[in-house]
């Protein structure tokens, strides 16, 4: 009778609060101001690298046209898949840079999961690392990370585009797509993606228990792992807090693209280059910030389950 009184429960995500780990989450984030900044500069560089092949070519295609101008004050959105398909030169620069930058972030991702997950969990979870190990964790755990970023790529992701493609194309209307209007082919297509966009979400938070629960047991293949956090997604009781998550992140990520989109045009119309890509970076770091702080919140609320 007397340990029934005095053993207290498990804390859960009904005890404690979606909204109390999120602080929690966000407390870890404010403690690792460099990891911020030096995860946006190297993605910065990752997306520099990958979008060379196609700098010259669009350069130039652009400097050819009259509509460029309406196309740099995102006045005429179309008018950049009319320079594409008027262009075989562009469409394969493009191309080669979607193709670079797929390859240059999986392998940046695989590189720097394993720390970025570490230096975010709580302080009391045996894969915490302190600052000056970041490295060390991001060297030991970049094969094991890299085995499932491919593996969640071909058994999660690629279906996934797959089926938002096939949704895309139905509620279009294949036979009649080049019928309709610009206007009228997004509105349409809005929903498919907006819970493209809210899955895709799901499934990050999936992929980061996945790498939790390979970082805890080394010993888990990929495909163990990612059974593992499909198991912790599922009985954990996390799945208020992942939907909450999702819903979070797909806000304020394209809150940010909107807003930041709307005032970048603004300054590259009056040619304010410096200040266009001072607002860029800042953007960025927010968006870098939002990323680690559903990273951080995910570990607070499957360690804690």
């Amino acid at each position: 009778m007397q340990e029934q009184l005095h053993t207290k429960p498990a804390p859960s995500v009904s005890s404690q609060g979606v909204f109390s780990a999120l602080q929690k989450g966000l407390g870890r984030v404010q403690s690792a101001p460099l990891l911020i900044i030096g995860l946006t500069l190297a993605s910065l560089f990752v997306s520099l690298m990958a979008s060379l092949p196609a700098r010259a070519v669009l350069r130039d295609a652009l400097a050819l046209r009259p509509i460029a101008e309406k196309i740099v004050r995102g006045e005429y959105d179309v008018g950049f898949i009319e320079l594409l398909s008027d262009n075989p030169a562009g469409v394969t620069a493009v191309s080669s840079v979607l193709v670079l930058a797929i390859v240059g972030f999986v392998l940046f991702q695989s590189l720097t999961a394993g720390g970025v997950l570490s230096r975010l969990s709580p302080t009391h979870a045996a894969r915490f690392v302190p600052p000056g190990q970041f490295l060390v964790r991001c060297a030991e755990s970049a094969m094991s990370m890299l085995k499932l970023e491919l593996l969640f790529g071909l058994a999660v992701r690629t279906p996934l585009l797959l089926l938002v493609a096939a949704a895309a194309g139905i509620s279009v209307g294949w036979s009649r797509a080049a019928e309709l209007s610009f206007s009228t082919i997004v509105l349409r297509v809005a929903p498919v993606f907006l819970t493209f966009f809210v899955l895709w979400s799901i499934a990050s938070i999936w992929q980061t228990l996945a790498r939790m629960k390979r970082l805890d047991d080394v010993e888990l293949s990929a495909w163990q792992s990612l059974r593992a956090g499909l198991r912790l997604f599922a009985h954990r009781q996390v799945i208020l807090g992942v939907l909450l998550l999702a819903v979070l992140s797909v806000t304020a990520q394209g809150g940010l693209l909107i807003a930041g989109r709307m005032l970048v045009i603004k300054l590259d119309a009056k040619q304010l280059v410096l200040w266009a890509f001072v607002l860029r970076q800042g953007i960025s770091i927010l968006k870098t910030t939002i990323s680690t702080l559903i990273i951080a919140t995910t570990c607070e609320l499957a360690d804690e389950s």
